[in-house]
């Protein structure tokens, strides 16, 4: 284990209230490169049997390259790994699994064709005496993992591909406990989940601690290793550079581990001189979510939108942004009254989006990160025939040095980025049309602390400048730490608007649980 003199725990032994037993794996000196560069430096970590370890780090900092070796998906270039004292060595994910290791990664991969039932079996479907599957077993058996892991309200009967991805979530993490592992990697479990999944899935976590499981939680989400994890072990750069108990330590203490600086935003006071009302909703609804909608926002002004899973948030930026029907109601901009048949129709308007989900509904992975960044206005800056290529570099490179996009050339595939610099490009691509309002769904899910923060100075700067900003988020934090104001929804309705004196944590969620 690494140890400083300052930050680590106490020599190699087991945090309070683990099982009294050796490591169920002990790496040493695990270093890993790709192409030349340096992924892991020399990594340290023991794994005791019922413990919950929190892995943290900003994206790139090696997390998910150490734990690939350590389940088998890649081989170390130097290293050893131990499980029960003696030398393993994994060529395969299979032989990870087959020696008690289950790595549930942060991608879905559950087959949307298939039953929930029919993902939990793959290779091991349970047959009748005749040889046939015995759909009555497996869809049993299915249940009983399904409450294991908190998510009894799933059907094992319906087909995965129509579950939200919180639900998919839980079936990959159900498929993983009934491997009943000795090992158990969870790569941002939480990211989709609601709070009462969220709790259903801690609670599934601490009865497999109870019985012996080692349990690696990664996620951005500090709030959460705080409350579940044993020990916190953070990742900068390839290198682990603390080791620390959570009753020890403090959120502001982990993000300077992790970023080598007090990375944190706090809302800096601001005033709004322009009262010019740049978007008016005005008794707005849609088919089957959102009931008599008014609000407007201001130019220049940070707008948060608040509410719980199914409240209506994307819904109502689709309505605004033309992806979702406008039942009744009306949309102005900046007095004039619109109305949007499709996104297109709102981008000429000035009204940008970004959307939830940047790796399915953001970015273009195969692409280049030019190509990313420049497609939506491709419109505007083209000739006739043509596009403009001269044009899209000469904007791209301004877009990298104002954003702080990281990058080593805007040819290279933008999959190739980490999180949070795919998710500036993705902002790039609002911002190349000159929007006048931005729209913001989730715009920082799944990206490390240092990488949130950075996006909180981008929007804080675009609205300094005179950009109108309506942001929704499920993250009190966030609205706290950006908006000048904030909407909650709740099942669909508007439950009130609060100003910045009136905001608070309490009163958010008090409001956002109205309808409930």
């Amino acid at each position: 284990m690494y140890s400083n003199g300052k930050t680590s725990t106490a020599g190699n032994e087991p945090v309070a209230g683990i099982l009294p037993s050796g490591p169920l794996l002990r790496a040493r000196g695990i270093a890993k490169s790709f192409a030349g560069n340096v992924v892991l430096h020399s990594a340290d970590l023991d794994l005791y049997p019922g413990e919950v370890v929190g892995l943290l780090g900003e994206n790139g900092a090696g997390k998910s390259t150490l734990m690939h070796i350590l389940s088998g998906g890649l081989q170390p270039d130097a290293g050893t790994v131990e499980m029960h004292g003696q030398p393993t060595h994994f060529n395969t994910v299979l032989d990870g699994i087959e020696a008690g290791i289950s790595f549930v990664h942060q991608e879905l991969s559950v087959i949307g064709a298939l039953t929930v039932a029919e993902n939990l079996h793959l290779g091991h479907m349970p047959k009748t005496r005749a040889g046939f599957v015995d759909f009555q077993k497996m869809r049993d058996e299915a249940v009983a993992l399904l409450n294991r892991v908190g998510a009894g309200g799933i059907d094992p009967r319906h087909e995965a591909g129509t579950l939200r991805a919180g639900e998919q979530q839980l079936i990959e993490i159900a498929k993983a406990a009934g491997r009943n592992p000795r090992l158990l990697i969870l790569d941002e479990p939480t990211s989709s989940l609601t709070p009462h999944e969220v709790e259903g899935f801690f609670a599934y976590v601490r009865a497999a601690r109870a019985a012996g499981t080692a349990i690696i939680f990664i996620t951005h989400r500090l709030e959460e290793v705080l409350k579940l994890c044993d020990r916190l072990v953070v990742l900068r750069n390839g290198a682990i550079v603390s080791e620390r108990r959570p009753a020890e330590t403090t959120r502001q203490q982990l993000i300077t581990d992790m970023t080598g600086k007090p990375a944190i935003y706090e809302y800096r006071e601001r005033q709004i001189p322009d009262k010019t009302v740049a978007l008016s909703l005005q008794r707005v609804r849609d088919r089957d979510h959102l009931e008599d909608i008014s609000l407007e926002v201001r130019k220049g002004e940070i707008m948060g939108l608040f509410g719980l899973v199914g409240a209506g948030r994307t819904e109502l930026l689709e309505v605004i942004h033309g992806a979702r029907p406008l039942a009744s109601g009306k949309i102005a901009l900046f007095g004039t009254p619109v109305s949007h048949r499709d996104p297109s129709a709102a981008v000429r308007n000035g009204i940008a989006l970004v959307p939830e989900g940047r790796k399915t509904a953001g970015i273009l992975p195969q692409h280049s990160v030019r190509d990313n960044a420049a497609i939506s206005s491709l419109r505007r800056f083209s000739g006739r025939l043509f596009s403009d290529l001269r044009g899209d570099v000469t904007r791209m490179e301004d877009y990298r040095d104002r954003l702080g996009i990281r990058m080593a050339r805007d040819t290279q595939p933008i999959s190739t980025l980490s999180g949070g610099n795919q998710q500036k490009v993705v902002f790039a691509r609002a911002l190349m049309v000159d929007p006048s309002i931005l729209l913001l769904d989730e715009p920082t899910h799944g990206v490390d602390v240092g990488a949130k923060s950075d996006l909180y100075e981008i929007v804080a700067r675009e609205a300094e400048r005179g950009l109108t900003v309506l942001m929704a988020s499920s993250e009190v934090p966030e609205i706290l730490a950006l908006c000048d104001r904030v909407a909650i929804l709740s099942k669909g309705r508007l439950a009130g608007i609060l100003s910045r004196e009136e905001m608070s944590e309490d009163r958010i969620l008090t409001m956002a649980f109205m309808e409930h």
